[in-house]
């Protein structure tokens, strides 16, 4: 589907020779046409004698369509029209539908919903697929494959969830001993954090984590290291953490779920629960990561401490 511009030739170079200084990238506009006659008009990233489609822009191929945003030459967020008239918005990786989008047939279907390496895949909305009154139908698909019996729905539900739900635990527990093995008296890494200081960037990524989660925040001395030591070490322990991934489907959780504002079981905002049982007075018993990462992959999960608390001494 996406394109890339093809780089000059490279000169043959002296090999005893001093590299030379890289160059800078130059995010340049404007415009192209391929040898197959697909035309490009947009931001584009030069660097040297490599030219990469990089930034908003519109790619035609024949038929097919591509509008949104490029990243090193691949789509990113945006639109694609296939030839046989389908549309789809939304996030790709790789080229392939992959996140969240909106994917229309042109005989009026629709789905809305969680998308991986080009199937669906997840929790989505279904529209239009059976006739009669009741044209919506929510549910689950597998790699792709989808049925709306009671049975097929069950069985699709409890194989995503295992599956999505073991890749969200193994993440966010290998967050928590991180955080566990890097605090200090003063509390947890600043990564795990959402920053409190003024600086430009610093609000910029506040910002960014109020739009996934509200607060109130825990106070960064309840992540303090002997504390946080303690409460992970329980990952282990003979009465281990109970530990569990939301998933907005009205189950019951421990904190507020209007604090979460992004939609779960779509990577991108999950929230993940440690709680500890038979905690003593003063010792931490609940905490809450949140995913804050912009990326639809748990491997680029980025943890933030939404809530921490300990039991009242």
């Amino acid at each position: 589907m996406g394109k890339k511009a093809a780089a000059a030739p490279e000169p043959a170079g002296d090999a005893e020779k001093e590299a030379a200084p890289e160059e800078p990238a130059e995010q340049l506009q404007g415009d192209f046409v391929f040898q197959d006659g697909s035309t490009y008009s947009g931001q584009y990233l030069k660097k040297g004698d490599a030219v990469h489609l990089h930034g908003e822009g519109l790619l035609l191929t024949g038929p097919e369509s591509y509008e949104g945003t490029f990243e090193n030459g691949l789509y990113k967020v945006g639109k694609y029209t296939s030839c046989s008239g389908a549309v789809y918005s939304g996030n790709f990786k790789g080229n392939k539908f992959h996140g969240v989008g909106n994917y229309c047939w042109p005989d009026g279907r629709e789905y809305r919903g969680t998308w991986n390496n080009g199937d669906m895949h997840g929790l989505g909305t279904y529209l239009n697929f059976s006739v009669g009154a009741d044209k919506r139908f929510v549910g689950f698909s597998n790699r792709g494959q989808f049925a709306s019996g009671a049975r097929e729905q069950e069985e699709a539900k409890k194989s995503f969830l295992a599956e999505y739900g073991g890749q969200c635990i193994s993440s966010a527990s290998a967050a928590l001993r991180d955080i566990a093995a890097r605090a200090t008296g003063d509390g947890a890494p600043a990564e795990f954090l959402v920053p409190q200081g003024q600086e430009p960037e610093q609000m910029a990524e506040r910002t960014a984590c109020e739009d996934i989660f509200s607060g109130p925040l825990p106070e960064v001395s309840a992540t303090a290291q002997a504390p946080m030591q303690a409460f992970a070490a329980r990952l282990d322990a003979e009465v281990p953490l109970e530990v569990s991934v939301y998933n907005g489907l009205g189950g019951s959780t421990r904190i507020d779920g209007q604090r979460l504002r992004r939609p779960q079981l779509q990577v991108v905002g999950q929230a993940v629960e440690f709680f500890a049982s038979e905690a003593e007075a003063g010792a931490l018993q609940l905490v809450v990561l949140v995913n804050v990462s912009s990326e639809y992959d748990v491997e680029s999960a980025k943890w933030k401490i939404a809530h921490c608390e300990a039991v009242p001494a």
